[in-house]
């Protein structure tokens, strides 16, 4: 059975159902109509019953004469008719042939309240009795038939249905199949339309026709499951395209330095000064997996604290005071213009990182004796943060590309500067996870605007 496909399964239970439903339905309508018979069998019994009783007392004194022609009259057959006084045993006054497979007992007949009717079954027989009393003497009169009509009708019930219920089950089968066809078609044209997507092409969406149904609503979840599965494929295939290409050049080097260090006997200071560079192009190594790393988790692995209280003001101040030594290194003058004590929720960490990253930006491409300002201040609806610098600035073409991985211009950007190409990338990365927004302004040779938006009533992750 578990091998079965589920529209045989379903076929199977569809007939097993049917021929349930049609058996209790075959019983039900044999017992109410055997009920409904014998209800009628009675009620007319009682009829010709109470006929017989006022016609024997209205011809007491002719008990003996009485004949029961009952039969003929009511055209109601086989009727069988006898007229009983009850002494220390019964004693049969007037009958017709009356059959002998039906019983009577004194002592129940003694017990039988007057004037009431009662109906007993024997084997074949309804018999109905009714007890009543004639100058001091208690008389039963007995009105009895078999179940020849009963059985007739039953019979032919038997024999209509013996008819009836396989042609039924037949047409139950078919129309059972053919809707179990009709519900499966959608889904196996689904199925077609699946085995034709694979991870090599995840671009393909399965068609559906708006009307709402649950194929349609299945076919827009797998769709949108596909969609994210796309989403999934594609960053594995660029973080693996990512990391291949950016650590590619490294490793050329290391490999390099070792092999001109191996060629002959060098001094002392050639050997440390090839360790020195490959030690750099390791360093270099690292801090691409590391930043890699942290871009392809999940938002839930990168902020642990995402509840945490944080001081925009507090956060800036730190970045600021981190940073100066790399300004003086520079010969670049670093100010903090903080406004005002702005709270939101996050993690202190990472949204330090994310202005340090700027911060580092903007004093490694500003020109020597230059400013870099970072300001924090809000209007009516946001918390902002603004790092503005006096440098070479960035041209709107390349703007839009900023914030893609491994992206550099061709002087801002350059691998000179200490950075993987993935400052940005991370940069946005942090902020969106804060529910911010970053936005650049930048003019080539006069300078660059970072701001960080945050909304004062979101700011809850």
């Amino acid at each position: 059975m578990n091998n079965i496909s589920i529209k045989k399964k379903l076929l199977i239970y569809n007939i097993f159902i049917q021929i349930v439903i049609l058996f209790l339905f075959s019983i039900s309508l044999y017992k109410t109509l055997e009920i409904s018979s014998k209800d009628k069998v009675e009620a007319t019994l009682k009829v010709i019953l109470l006929d017989v009783v006022d016609d024997v007392i209205e011809h007491k004194n002719e008990l003996t004469n009485r004949v029961f022609d009952e039969e003929k009259e009511y055209k109601f057959e086989p009727l069988y008719i006898r007229l009983l006084e009850l002494q220390n045993d019964f004693l049969v006054i007037k009958s017709t042939t009356f059959p002998n497979e039906i019983k009577s007992k004194i002592a129940k007949l003694k017990l039988l309240k007057s004037n009431n009717i009662v109906f007993e079954y024997q084997k074949d027989y309804i018999i109905s009795r009714i007890k009543f009393d004639i100058n001091n003497k208690d008389y039963v009169i007995e009105v009895a038939t078999d179940f020849t009509t009963i059985n007739s009708t039953l019979e032919n019930l038997i024999y209509i249905l013996l008819f009836i219920v396989p042609i039924i089950l037949i047409f139950s089968i078919i129309g059972g199949y053919f809707l179990i066809y009709k519900s499966f078609s959608p889904i196996e044209k689904l199925l077609a339309n699946l085995k034709s997507i694979n991870a090599s092409d995840l671009s393909k969406r399965l068609p559906f026709k708006n009307k709402n149904d649950e194929i349609d609503l299945l076919a827009k979840e797998i769709n949108n499951l596909l969609y994210r599965l796309e989403i999934s494929f594609n960053k594995i295939s660029q973080f693996s395209s990512d990391a291949s290409h950016e650590l590619k050049t490294p490793l050329t080097i290391i490999r390099g330095e070792i092999e001109i260090a191996l060629r002959k006997d060098r001094e002392v200071c050639e050997y440390k000064k090839s360790l020195e560079n490959c030690l750099d192009e390791v360093i270099v190594i690292q801090q691409t997996i590391d930043d890699l790393l942290f871009l392809a988790r999940k938002e839930h692995e990168v902020i642990e604290q995402r509840k945490d209280e944080l001081y925009l003001d507090e956060v800036s101040l730190e970045a600021f005071k981190e940073m100066q030594s790399f300004a003086k290194l520079k010969n670049i003058k670093l100010l903090c213009q903080i406004d005002e004590a702005m709270q939101i929720k996050g993690h202190h960490k990472l949204l330090k990182i994310a202005i340090k990253n700027i911060l580092k930006n903007a004093i490694s491409f500003s020109y020597e004796n230059s400013e870099v300002i970072i300001r924090n201040y809000s209007d009516e609806y946001n918390y902002i943060i603004c790092i503005e610098d006096k440098g070479i600035g960035i041209c709107k073409e390349e703007q839009e590309k900023i914030f893609e991985k491994f992206y550099r211009t061709d002087k801002s950007r350059n691998k000179e500067s200490g950075g993987t190409g993935l400052g940005m990338a991370i940069v946005e990365k942090i902020v969106k996870l804060h529910q911010g927004k970053i936005k650049l302004e930048s003019q080539k040779n006069i300078g660059t605007k970072v701001y960080f938006v945050f909304k004062k009533e979101n700011n809850e992750y």
